[in-house]
Parts: C-alpha cells; sequence; structure tokens
C-alpha cells in the first residue's frame, strides 16, 4: 500500500490531508498502530507526523504546521491512519509555490512510494474526486516542489 498527501489551497493557506497505511506507519513509527492503542498513542503519532512533515518556501524559510486532527479510516479497503494538517507560510509569503520536504515512513522504508495530489484549489477548477497528481516522494526523494499554478 501507499500513502497520498491531498493538498487543498484555501487563499494563503494549503490544508494537507495524509493517507498512512497502518501496516508500514506501524513499522516505521515502531509501535502497533491500530483501533486498540490508537488512543494512548495519538499524543506521540501526532509528534511523529510533525517532526516528518516541513514544507518551506522556494528560499527555505518554514511555513508553520498545525496539527488538525487524526482517525483511522478504511481507503481503498484497508486501514489507513489519516491526519489533518494545515500549511501557513511565512508572513507576507503566498503558499502558491513551495518545497514539501516530507518522510512519513520514508524515512524507514525506502522502498514505500507517497503520492502528492492537488484536490482543490479556490482558483482554480479541478474535477471533485479526480485529484491532480503533481508528483511522487519516494527511496533518496524526500522533496517535491508543489507549483499551484501547474493547475491554471
Amino acid at each position: 500500500y501507499q500513502s497520498a498527501v491531498l493538498l487543498d489551497f484555501r487563499g494563503d493557506t494549503v490544508q494537507a490531508e495524509l493517507q498512512l497505511p497502518v501496516d508500514r506507519l506501524s513499522i516505521s513509527f515502531r509501535k502497533t498502530v491500530d483501533e486498540s492503542h490508537f488512543a494512548v498513542e495519538q499524543p506521540e503519532l501526532q509528534a511523529y507526523v510533525l517532526a516528518h512533515v516541513h514544507p518551506v518556501t522556494s528560499e527555505g524559510k518554514p511555513f508553520s504546521v498545525t496539527f488538525g486532527s487524526m482517525k483511522i479510516e478504511t481507503v481503498e479497503k484497508a486501514p489507513y491512519l489519516v491526519v489533518h494538517l494545515l500549511f501557513e507560510p511565512p508572513p507576507h509569503t503566498k503558499a502558491d509555490i513551495f518545497t514539501l520536504n516530507y518522510d512519513v515512513i520514508t524515512h524507514e522504508i525506502v522502498t514505500h512510494v507517497v503520492l502528492v495530489s492537488i484536490r482543490s484549489d479556490s482558483n482554480a477548477r479541478i474535477p471533485p474526486n479526480d485529484p491532480l497528481l503533481i508528483g511522487v516522494i519516494r527511496g533518496e526523494r524526500k522533496s517535491l516542489v508543489v507549483d499551484r499554478f501547474r493547475l491554471l
């Protein structure tokens, strides 16, 4: 199973939904992630995810990343941890183009594949239920340039 990062552009912020397969996540997190352990592990899981997601401007200035929520859901008939984050660029900066530094799971499992897509944008039409794939993170590739204007 692969991970997905779905980006929703809203004005000058980006909402990110991470879909993480729990079997791979349990290996990289080094603890079992499932319904029975979920409540206890939530603070550690939150810290783990935030330690591995670092969007930055083209000049390398970090975005603030705010944790929204997470829960275990079934995605494509398998259990996934679905995490919601909010990316906010530094003051006087737009979120139109940024580098997503990301190694959730891939820091431990180099064969793991992360599909990064733009799911919606308040400035562009994207068909519902058909996110635009903009790149893949895997192996040695731990970052991806996200360019909102590719859509227009």
